[in-house]
């Protein structure tokens, strides 16, 4: 091997590190902040459960707050589901999208249909 093949390959190694190291220290802040809450629900009455599994994430409450990090499911569906384990919803938001009076009665109808099959 040459002395140009040796720093051509030092050189690489280098680079290589670099980058690794890189994503090993921005990847997971990257995924923390991901975390942040982008479903949100006002609820009519405190939440008797703080913190449960749904649709993929954990939603957690206080009082009557509601906060949850991004899901891979339609805000519709969160909403319904928060409703259904949570109890009736007063207000929700999906990041910039604040849901109206007529979706956030949808979310409470379906809880209280499933309500009334259970």
């Amino acid at each position: 091997m040459t002395l140009s093949q040796v720093s051509s390959r030092i050189g690489a190694f280098a680079a290589a590190s670099v980058i690794s190291a890189t994503l090993l220290f921005v990847a997971p802040q990257a995924h923390a902040a991901s975390n942040a809450p982008y479903y949100k629900a006002e609820l009519a009455q405190p939440a008797a459960s703080k913190q449960e599994l749904l649709r993929s994430v954990f939603v957690k409450c206080e009082g009557t707050a509601c906060r949850a990090p991004v899901a891979s499911t339609a805000p519709k569906n969160m909403c319904i589901s928060i409703a259904r384990e949570f109890g009736q919803v007063s207000s929700f938001s999906a990041g910039d999208r604040v849901f109206t009076a007529e979706e956030i009665a949808a979310c409470n109808g379906n809880q209280k249909e499933v309500i009334a099959k259970n």
